[in-house]
């Protein structure tokens, strides 16, 4: 392996790591919330547990996604990169649907 790959490998582990970390955070809902769709403004709050749960899962995602790069890396098998063709689309369509559910979940109250 070359340094390139090693350096690459080193910081997408560091990347999948940090995420899966302030994911498991988001899934116990603590830390500060990364969704922004939370209506933070309104006087009767609605519940922020679906918020963290949509953050933490896409974070565990993300998660996922940076290691089965580094894994295609690691051993130089370009057909892992495949996992990430169904990976990044479920993940985008996961944020869209939820997205979409909460926002129309809050116009109704």
């Amino acid at each position: 392996m070359s340094i390139g790959e090693i350096v690459t490998l080193f910081i997408l582990v560091a990347v999948a790591f940090a995420a899966f970390l302030v994911g498991g955070r988001q899934l116990s809902c603590r830390g500060p919330l990364l969704n922004n769709l939370y209506p933070g403004d309104q006087t009767e709050k609605p519940d922020p547990k679906p918020y963290y749960r949509q953050s933490g899962v896409v974070m565990i995602l993300v998660g996922v996604i940076m290691l089965v790069n580094a894994a295609a890396i690691f051993f130089h098998n370009s057909k892992l990169f495949l996992v990430n063709a169904v990976l990044l689309p479920v993940t985008v369509i996961y944020v869209l649907c939820t997205a979409v559910l909460m926002g129309e979940k809050n116009k109704r109250k």
